[in-house]
């Protein structure tokens, strides 16, 4: 192995990279010097703002057929709810006011049944019967008691018919309704 006056002039063991100490280890340094090179930065890129032209967007808007439905059942429904309180109200109104006559009608029976028991004596007029008008009780073998043992019993006949009975149920339907509304 030749000796070199740079590269091999020591000994190196393992790798060149651990060996620092100086240049005329790497010769080739010397006689080359490091090549410069022009740094060149560019310039920051050139920022522009477009301007877009602003439209004026309208939105598009539209009602689902079946929310109109709805809609219209909900306020038939609302103004059905509205018609059965003003009802509810009317005959609960009406309930009070016969309430009220029922009351008062009840004080005038009491007082009336009053006065009939002051002008009504019975023993006066049983007196009276016998006395001036002549009568007389009647004794055992004047009363007759009727017994029957058949049943009473009822029958309607109505002359109309079947269309007639079928008619006056269409109306009384009908007329029930009508009278829901009014």
């Amino acid at each position: 192995m030749s000796m070199d006056k740079g590269y091999g002039a020591r000994p190196v063991y393992g790798t060149l990279a651990y060996d620092l100490s100086g240049a005329a280890v790497y010769p080739d340094e010397a006689m080359y010097p490091p090549a410069r090179r022009k740094i060149v930065i560019p310039a920051p890129p050139e920022i522009k703002e477009r301007v877009t032209p602003r439209t004026a967007v309208k939105p598009r808007q539209s009602i689902a057929p079946l929310s109109i439905v709805g809609f219209i059942c909900a306020a038939v429904l609302i103004v059905f709810c509205l018609m059965a309180k003003i009802q509810l109200t009317a005959v609960t109104d009406e309930a009070v006011r016969y309430e009220q006559q029922l009351t008062e009608l009840e004080v005038a029976q009491n007082r009336l049944l009053i006065d009939y028991e002051r002008a009504f004596n019975l023993t006066e007029i049983e007196e009276y019967a016998s006395t001036q008008l002549g009568m007389q009780r009647p004794r055992d073998e004047q009363i007759y008691y009727i017994d029957s043992f058949v049943p009473d019993k009822a029958v309607i006949i109505s002359g109309n018919g079947e269309k007639g009975e079928l008619t006056d149920r269409v109306f009384d339907f009908l007329s029930s309704i009508a009278e829901y509304f009014r």
